[in-house]
This record gives structure tokens, C-alpha cells and sequence, in this order.
């Protein structure tokens, strides 16, 4: 058992090193759109600072590592909503409900809130003249529109190994009410128009398994996969993200008593490597007591504004009924500040 858990310690500390040193190397900078994709909406994912393999039997797993959904029992719905940087608020809901012998279906959907802006665009020929010297127009407000809602099914293949998937309708709307026009810049007229609406057909995969030793379990997830989008005349890729992770309940290293313990203590840690950057190292640690009361914490490595986030959870359950809340901080940094996160699930078995 000892020799066991040096391995995963060290396997831990060799991915904190060589996070170190992909800092220094070339990153990679806007080599993807439809951005909204990467937020995570779970508040006690964000807590463990993104780490995704930890959180098992959820509906909200789907918005991480879909094969975590093989464990939900009974119907899972939850709701969830996330005050992100410069006023942006992102909503979320997510249902699963299991059906036996068959596996766990379920439903979900993202929906930003920007609030509303200002539109201009370059003064033109045939434009008030009164206007050149000024040289824009103004359009008037407008808001933007990105969401994404989707399907989903997972099932334990044996009682050791879980996957899952999860299909998605992704669609962008930069400006609902305002026609978009690229204009030549020196003659000034209109080269092309658009609806400004990108929408893509997008696919996650997971995978969740627990090789005998105490709780440890080991997960891999590929999240964004799909076709290239179109805007104009410019193509772009996704967010793909391809995770890697395990999570493990430390004290169970130290009882001398096999069996249930009222404290959990989850230390989890990801691999992350995305899209539109150089690799990087979630961790995060979990503390339960009597599987109903929860403080975690967490910290995101080679990032430029995320660093360390916190949270606390509540999972109240009784007969067939339950109630789970979460909450977490992320900070951002002195210009962007932090982000908030607040879940609520209602559990049926």
C-alpha cells in the first residue's frame, strides 16, 4: 500500500514539474472560438480549482466528465449560476435520471448573459455628413447570445469501469438586432454581410475507472470535439480539451480498519491539455464529513489571471429525497477580480 501511494505521489509531483516548465515555452493565443464552452458551471468543480474526475454521481458531471453520470441513482436535477468577469452571468441546468439496465440519460443547457452593449460602425458615404467628423455611426444597443443544449447517456460497463457521452447543439449570435457589414476601408463600401451566427454540432467523451485500491479512481475526458466554423471568410476550431485525472480519498491510506468513515479527505488532480494554450495542472482537495457537509479548495497552475479558488457544499438527504448546494470563489487577479458560483440540485431516488 505504501509503495502504491508513492507512486501516486510522485506521479503527482512529476506533473507539478513539468507544469513548471511548460510555463516558459511558446503558448498558444486565440486558436479557438465559441469561448463560452470552456466556463465550467459547477460550483464545487470550480472550488477543487477545475479539477473534474472527483466529482462522481452528479447530473452536473455532464459538463465535465460525462461518465460520471453511470453512478447518479434515482433523477438528479440541478440549476446553477456563475457570476463571471466584467459582469457576465452564465446560467445553467442539467437533469439525469437513471433507468435500470439500460444506463443514465440525461438533459443540459448553457446560456450566457452579457448584458446589453453598444453597437457602432465605421461613418460612410451616404451617411449624415453632420457625422464624418465624428466617424462612426451609432447603431444603438444590442445584446449577444451564445448557448448550448444538448443529450446525454452513460452507463457502467462493469462495476469498476463507467463511460459516458454527451452531444451538444452549440449556437453564437454576436448580434441578434444589428446587421453586420465588413466595409472596405478605403473606398468605404459594403463587402460583405452577415447575421453574425456561428453554430456547430459538438461531442464529449468520458471515461471513469476504479482499479480496486481503496476509492481511487482514474478518468479521461475529450470535451469540444467537433467540425471547424465558419465566420466570413475565417475558419476556426473549437475549445477541444483532452483531461486526465485521478482523485483519492487520503485517509483511507491511514485506517487500520477497512470500512465507512464520517470524514473524507479527496485530494484530485487533473491534466489539462487545451486547444488554445500549453498544458496545464489542476488541484484540488475536498473535505466531507458524514458525506453532508463540504470545504474544498483548489488551485489552477500556468494560468494568466486564474489562480486559487475555495468553496463549501451542502448535500442534505432523507428517505427518497434530497437537497445539494454549492458554493465557490475563483480568483482572477487585481484587473478582473473573481468569479462566483452558486448550484442547487434537487436528488429523487
Amino acid at each position: 500500500m505504501r509503495n502504491f501511494a508513492t507512486i501516486v505521489f510522485s506521479t503527482i509531483a512529476l506533473c507539478l514539474s513539468c507544469t513548471s516548465m511548460v510555463t516558459g515555452q511558446v503558448v498558444k493565443y486565440a486558436q479557438s472560438g465559441l469561448g463560452f464552452l470552456q466556463i465550467a458551471p459547477s460550483a464545487d468543480v470550480a472550488a477543487l480549482g477545475g479539477t473534474y474526475i472527483a466529482t462522481t454521481g452528479k447530473s452536473t458531471s455532464v459538463f465535465s466528465n460525462p461518465a460520471a453520470l453511470s453512478m447518479v441513482e434515482g433523477a438528479d436535477v440541478s440549476a446553477g449560476y456563475v457570476a463571471w468577469i466584467a459582469d457576465i452571468a452564465l446560467y445553467s441546468i442539467a437533469a439525469a435520471y437513471e433507468i435500470d439496465k439500460i444506463g443514465v440519460i440525461g438533459v443540459n443547457l448553457v446560456s450566457m448573459d452579457y448584458g446589453t452593449l453598444r453597437g457602432t460602425r465605421p461613418w460612410q458615404v451616404g451617411d449624415d455628413p453632420g457625422l464624418r467628423d465624428q466617424g462612426y455611426i451609432d447603431l444603438g444597443d444590442f445584446t449577444v447570445n451564445d448557448f448550448a443544449f444538448g443529450i446525454s447517456y452513460a452507463r457502467s460497463i462493469t462495476s469498476q469501469f463507467h463511460v459516458g457521452g454527451n452531444i451538444r447543439y452549440a449556437r453564437q449570435d454576436l448580434s441578434p438586432n444589428i446587421d453586420v457589414a465588413i466595409i472596405d476601408a478605403i473606398t468605404g463600401d459594403i463587402v460583405e454581410s452577415s447575421d453574425n451566427v456561428v453554430n456547430n454540432i459538438v461531442f464529449d467523451f468520458g471515461t471513469l475507472y476504479y482499479p480496486g485500491f481503496h476509492d481511487l479512481r482514474f478518468g479521461a475526458a475529450l470535451r469540444n470535439f467537433s467540425n471547424q466554423s465558419d465566420y466570413f471568410d475565417q475558419r476556426f476550431e473549437l475549445p477541444l480539451t483532452l483531461d486526465f485525472g485521478l482523485a483519492m480519498d487520503v485517509f483511507q491510506l491511514f485506517e487500520s480498519v477497512p470500512g465507512p468513515s464520517n470524514s473524507q479527505l479527496t485530494l484530485a488532480v487533473d491534466w489539462v491539455h487545451p486547444r488554445d494554450y500549453s498544458e496545464r495542472l489542476h488541484v484540488g482537495l475536498e473535505y466531507g464529513f458524514m458525506d453532508m457537509f463540504f470545504l474544498r479548495g483548489g488551485y489552477k497552475f500556468n494560468y494568466d489571471e486564474e489562480s486559487i479558488s475555495a468553496g463549501i457544499g451542502v448535500n442534505l438527504q432523507t428517505g427518497g429525497y434530497g437537497l445539494r448546494a454549492d458554493y465557490s470563489y475563483s480568483a482572477f487577479g487585481d484587473f478582473f477580480g473573481s468569479a462566483n458560483r452558486l448550484a442547487l440540485a434537487i436528488l429523487l431516488k
